[in-house]
């Protein structure tokens, strides 16, 4: 699809665009420019409704361009993060694999490989809700977070410990890269401009 944003707009339609500005010099180039299509001796009355009709068209046509575009941004943008995010995991191994944590680079300072590692962390589990909210661990609604505090606490514990839990779970981290820039590559380009 060819890109109709650029296309060549007629008067009335730069206009009707003009009139995003709230400014009242389009608002008045826009009235005069339907008043002139409504005042021709030129036009049937057929031509005219389909002259100021085609404007809107127009304008629908490029709305529904903008969002296609999106539309496609959005998938581009998904498909280029999941490709970053695999290469830096890919790219990671092949250093790790080489017995190389730290590549040092001319313009940028270096590429810091991580080896992947799992991470343990505690998740509330609520056994009896009923019971936790009668004993007070709510706000609107069960306080998950004053539960894991009482859990977590020697002299609350007995009190909940019937009807929570706290359960290890393994969190997987893939392996990555970090790109760390040069300092002096930023100055240079502040200095630049």
């Amino acid at each position: 699809m060819k890109n109709i944003i650029l296309q060549q707009n007629s008067q009335l339609e730069q206009n009707l665009i003009a009139l995003h500005t709230g400014n009242e010099s389009a608002k008045k180039w826009f009235i005069q420019n339907v008043q002139e299509i409504l005042e021709s001796s030129t036009m049937t009355p057929y031509s005219k409704c389909d002259a100021i009709a085609e404007v809107f068209g127009s304008i629908d046509s490029k709305l529904q361009y903008l969002k296609e575009q999106q539309t496609l941004l959005a998938t581009l943008r998904k498909q280029l993060e999941l490709a970053k995010t695999s290469a830096k995991e890919e790219v990671s191994n092949a250093l790790l694999s080489y017995g190389v944590t730290s590549l040092k680079g001319l313009t940028v300072s270096s590429i810091s490989a991580t080896k992947p590692s799992n991470k343990t962390v505690a998740k509330l589990e609520i056994l009896n809700k009923d019971e936790l909210l009668k004993l007070g661990y709510f706000k609107v609604v069960l306080d998950e977070k004053a539960v894991e505090e009482a859990l977590l606490s020697a002299d609350k514990r007995p009190e909940v410990e019937n009807y929570a839990d706290m359960k290890m779970e393994t969190i997987s981290k893939k392996a990555t890269i970090r790109i760390n820039k040069r300092k002096t590559s930023m100055q240079d380009d502040q200095i630049a401009a």
